[in-house]
């Protein structure tokens, strides 16, 4: 099938029936009419402000009356992407290793603001002992006294992103009281974090002692 081709600055090539001339007449028609050249081909309308070269005809093994044929992807943006993709990842390893220490600041300092910010308001939690907690409970235990901790520090971390946060496993030492009971000993932490609005939060975790 002979086609004539028409290069936009775009890179893209657009493909039709109508002859070189009759896309020129038409450019020229359009101009005297409405004072603003553009072409139409089926059912686009392109601008000739846009159009590089027109050539044809040529011959073309396509059905269709026209075709329009986007460039094929570089390298250069394949890399480009890839790269985004990777700086992207490692913001966010970095802001939940910042948030998991934070958690933990805030859990033995007793720093309810600082809970009550980093907690999701729908947060489920299950503690060592297979008893679930909620954020309400967890931080009027903290409010109360109930629970005291004089230590909480972390000897590993691992954090995964999921689609809208990451999964975090912890080691983590705890020292201090839960009423008359002494708190002492290494817990396993696996914590959700999910992306509420622009903050990360804690939707959902366990732990499990050593």
């Amino acid at each position: 099938m002979n086609q004539t081709v028409i290069t936009l600055t775009t890179g893209e090539k657009i493909y039709t029936l109508a002859s070189e001339e009759q896309i020129l007449q038409q450019i020229t028609t359009n101009q005297g009419l409405m004072n603003k050249a553009f072409v139409v081909i089926g059912d686009v309308h392109i601008a000739t402000a846009h159009i590089v070269k027109i050539e044809g005809p040529k011959q073309i093994q396509d059905e269709d009356e026209f075709a329009v044929h986007l460039p094929e992807k570089t390298e250069q943006a394949e890399a480009i992407n890839e790269t985004a993709q990777t700086e992207k990842k490692e913001d966010i390893l970095k802001q939940i290793e910042l948030l998991e220490q934070e958690l933990r600041e805030a859990m033995q300092t007793r720093d309810i603001f600082a809970l009550d910010t980093l907690l999701h308001d729908d947060l489920v939690f299950v503690n060592h002992e297979g008893i679930y907690i909620t954020k309400e409970m967890d931080l009027e235990a903290h409010r109360s006294l109930a629970v005291r901790f004089t230590k909480v520090s972390c000897s590993d971390l691992q954090i995964k992103p999921t689609k809208d946060g990451a999964v975090t496993i912890s080691k983590i030492r705890l020292e201090g009281q839960e009423g008359e009971a002494k708190i002492e000993g290494d817990f396993i932490y696996t914590r959700v974090w999910q992306l509420v609005g622009e903050e990360y939060q804690v939707i959902a975790g366990h732990c499990t002692k050593l």
